[in-house]
């Protein structure tokens, strides 16, 4: 199904679907989110999916699943690992319940389970569900032995009906498959009592008011609840190999004026309005969208929350995440303010350090007594000791934060350590910018949370930050370079968060023509391309990588030297700080 024939079809898919949750859970009042994207990409698993959460909603208590969760959650655990273990675990429980009552149900599971082995697991998660869904479907399992014993653990819930016992079963799963030590995500004793007011006791020790702590609480608790009853772990979303000659199969015809307004249009909807006109885009896309990219488009945004186009579903979505990454950075608060006075402290010294004199051999100023011998013995008229100021070299800076889809379980992190930078830069006075980019269809999302002149205030933008889409990195890198070489700074430096897998495959669809697929070796060599143009020109680049070590050889090819790999994502605002340091007593 096209994106066009969705959107015709989007309301009686929707009532479909929402009709489904509603007759299996006998509760017309309930609130349930149908996820039509997943009904494009595969009608059975969006069947299965309204299916089963309307049992979920009729067998299982989903306030206290949710509490849980939120507890969990609040003692470190890794929220989309712990909803996919909880969905997991919940759809053995009831099963067989529904499928007492609707016989046809066993036959929409089995091919919905059979999407879902499509795709490799990576991940204990993954590895633990394909050993369920293949018990289920008769299918001999390779798993190693502990997964198969959590696996075996995970199907005697079938037809568990009392929540409480099950929570006690997800929380003992979980500890052994995605956390080994208990302790590091809470034991059961800390999140067994199904309450909401631990955690927020401790948002109270982070200087809110109790205002503030029940409205992100709530907010909080509300948007769990929600993915308990719309999350689906989908397969991948499979496209046709890109054609070898470099796409002459396409047709290149002159794209359809209308449906690319409908296009431009779907797109201010879904990433918030435009930051330029429509004259500056044009002129931006005509010098930039070239060679690879040269049937792409650019959109620059101040985002879907500072201004949207309207408040659909994407809006809600990233008022979500940003809600997350408001309670993230509350809980990391303290240490988040002390990181801020050192790394500013750091470059303010940096910069002292840089405008304080030096000591020359010159004609005139104090004598050296140890060079008087020199006198009448040599043409060496440099006797004495000169105090010289050195000439300060200014600084502009920005940062690009790669916000595609496989950055989504680092959300919290990256727009909480970008802010800690951009807090560190506003204190010290150096001039910085702070994008995010991102690549849906023929578009290339360039989000600016702050500009180089903005004032403090603005820093607070960051935590909009919200992973989405593919990632086309040379175009996002030749974009952000374009404005960066103009400044009057004499130190241009730009600083870029990645995972070193430049993908983005586009979608075909009749009358546009689709961007070159980029993919593989082609985009690793056209990203390291535009490094090495930003690098000729003056502007200092650096590559901080927290993908996957199979990338680090893509990686090295797109950065060279100067990248830095770190497993945790909190060390990025120190990484930063060092190199800036550095770049600044090296000048």
């Amino acid at each position: 199904m096209t994106e066009e024939q969705l959107e015709d079809q989007r309301m009686e898919i929707e009532n479909r679907l929402r009709n489904l949750f509603w007759t299996v859970s006998g509760d017309y009042a309930a609130e349930f989110q149908p996820d039509v994207e997943t009904y494009r990409q595969s009608p059975e698993l969006a069947l299965y999916l309204a299916i089963r959460q309307g049992a979920l909603t009729k067998y299982l208590d989903v306030e206290q699943l949710t509490v849980y969760a939120m507890n969990k959650c609040a003692q470190g655990a890794e929220e989309s690992a712990l909803m996919g273990l909880i969905q997991l675990c919940a759809d053995v429980a009831v099963y067989p319940l529904i499928r007492a009552e609707r016989s046809g149900i066993g036959q929409i599971r089995r091919d919905a389970f059979s999407l879902l082995l499509e795709d490799a697991p990576s991940t204990p998660l993954e590895k633990l569900q394909q050993c369920v869904i293949r018990h289920f479907l008769g299918l001999p399992v390779s798993a190693d032995a502990g997964i198969q014993t959590l696996a075996e653990q995970v199907v005697q819930l079938s037809g568990q009906t009392d929540t409480g016992p099950l929570i006690m079963a997800i929380d003992t799963i979980h500890d052994a498959v995605l956390a080994p030590s208990a302790r590091q995500n809470g034991s059961l004793v800390d999140v067994l009592p199904i309450t909401a007011k631990e955690p927020a006791e401790s948002r109270r020790h982070q200087a809110l008011t109790d205002e503030q702590v029940d409205r992100v609480m709530e907010e909080y608790r509300s948007k769990l609840k929600t993915e308990l009853l719309n999350m689906v772990i989908r397969p991948s979303i499979r496209q046709p190999a890109p054609a070898p000659s470099g796409g002459e199969a396409d047709d290149l015809s002159a794209p359809d004026p209308a449906l690319r307004e409908k296009v431009h249009a779907y797109i201010e909807r879904q990433f918030g309005k435009s930051s330029l006109s429509r004259l500056e885009q044009d002129r931006i896309n005509r010098r930039l969208c070239t060679g690879l990219h040269q049937r792409c488009f650019l959109y620059f945004t101040d985002g879907v929350l500072t201004n949207p186009a309207i408040k659909n579903t994407q809006y809600l979505r990233t008022r979500m995440q940003e809600t997350k990454n408001e309670m993230y950075f509350e809980m990391k608060k303290n240490a988040v303010r002390r990181s801020v006075g050192v790394l500013s402290a750091m470059l303010k010294q940096a910069q002292t350090l840089c405008m304080d004199e030096d000591t020359v051999r010159a004609e005139y100023g104090q004598i050296r007594p140890a060079d008087l011998w020199k006198v009448g013995r040599s043409g060496d008229n440099k006797l004495f000791n000169c105090r010289k100021k050195r000439e300060s070299s200014s600084f502009v800076v920005d940062i690009l934060l790669d916000s595609s889809s496989s950055e989504t379980q680092r959300q919290p992190q990256i727009a909480v350590q970008a802010y800690l930078i951009s807090q560190a830069f506003s204190k010290a006075g150096i001039p910085h910018r702070v994008s995010s980019f991102c690549s849906y269809w023929e578009y290339t999302v360039v989000h600016r949370f702050r500009q180089y002149e903005d004032p403090e205030s603005s820093n607070r933008n960051i935590l909009q930050f919200r992973a989405f889409g593919e990632n086309r990195d040379g175009l996002a890198i030749r974009t952000i370079v374009d404005e960066l070489k103009g400044r009057h700074e004499e130190k241009k430096i730009l600083i870029i968060l990645s995972d070193g897998r430049p993908n983005a495959l586009g979608l075909k669809r009749p009358g546009m023509n689709p961007p070159i697929p980029y993919v593989g070796e082609l985009a690793v060599r056209d990203t390291a391309l535009e490094i090495r143009k930003a690098r000729n020109q003056g502007i200092s680049v650096l590559g901080i990588f927290i993908g996957d070590e199979e990338d680090l050889a893509a990686e090295r090819k797109i950065f060279g030297k100067e990248f830095v790999y770190t497993r945790k994502i909190d060390s990025f605002a120190h990484i930063v700080g060092t190199y800036l340091r550095k770049q600044i007593e090296q000048d």
